[in-house]
């Protein structure tokens, strides 16, 4: 592990034993995918058909059936994301009108305005009190960069838009994960760290940076250099981010770059015009 970056993403068979066993583990594989799909409900079922109409693959998707979420990545997609996209629609000509941008923009899935200036977070008993202190720093930048964006925590849980705790897996390959909102005008739901992941190694700005990247996802962003996320009107696009690891903080590999523990901001250029597009900048 680089100790500044986050990663969250065989030999040719020689003898017919063992193309064999690759041939049924494949099929064990598919079957599977099968089984998991037949047991989605409706509203998950079109929510996976139009994450894949919009570049997301299959296989890429995991069905949590705890949490009604598909994760890819570190981004948990809501099971009611289709179903509430299809409750909030609005017309091309709201859309571009600047009385809906205050009240509903979309950004990989829209949260009102009146929801993102009051944004209330809390940190679960497992979330591990070394990192508040990080976690307060992210949500700095993130109120400090928009007027129509405020965090701030709250020690009640009942009160919480934003649930911050933590898992623990050796074979997870994510960092951290975030819930994306569910397109009924709220941020996504919650945020967690993989405690099995060498966080105290990777320094004070470098977690601060992850939590930044993962309140992103809360607030709708996805990743600047895959999917959609790099569609954004104004920035250069998924091939850039490919190539540049500082070109934003939502890369899906997240960087330190210029992001420090103080006042001053380490947003990119497109960091600041992704968000100036959704939520205003000052």
């Amino acid at each position: 592990m680089f100790k500044h970056k986050f990663t969250f993403n065989s030999l040719l068979a020689t003898s017919l034993l063992c193309i064999l066993c690759i041939s049924c583990q494949n099929e064990d594989l598919d079957q599977n995918d099968v089984n998991q799909e037949q047991t989605l409900t409706k509203e998950a079922k079109a929510t996976l058909s139009y994450l894949t109409d919009h570049g997301y693959s299959r296989e890429d998707l995991s069905p949590n059936s705890e949490s009604r979420t598909f994760d890819v990545g570190d981004i948990s997609i809501p099971f009611s994301l289709k179903a509430n996209l299809d409750k909030n629609r609005v017309t091309e000509e709201e859309e571009e009108g600047v009385q809906s941008k205050n009240q509903w923009y979309y950004v990989g899935s829209g949260v009102y305005y009146s929801n993102s200036r009051n944004i209330e977070y809390y940190i679960e008993r497992n979330f591990p009190r070394r990192f508040e202190y990080e976690v307060s720093w992210a949500a700095y930048h993130w109120s400090r960069v928009s007027p129509n964006i405020n965090f701030r925590r709250t020690y009640t849980r009942s009160r919480a838009d934003i649930l911050i705790g933590s898992w623990y897996s050796t074979s997870d390959r994510a960092w951290a994960r975030a819930a994306l909102p569910s397109g009924n005008g709220n941020v996504g739901s919650w945020m967690s760290m993989n405690t099995a992941k060498d966080f105290d190694g990777n320094g004070s700005a470098a977690n601060m940076a992850l939590f930044i990247h993962e309140f992103g996802h809360n607030l709708g962003y996805l990743h600047s250099d895959q999917y959609e996320g790099g569609l954004i009107p104004g920035t250069r696009g998924a091939a850039y981010h490919q190539r540049n690891n500082c070109g934003s903080v939502m890369k899906s590999s997240v960087y330190t770059c210029n992001w420090r523990i103080s006042a001053t901001p380490g947003w990119t250029y497109d960091d600041r015009i992704a968000i100036d597009w959704a939520y205003d900048i000052y």
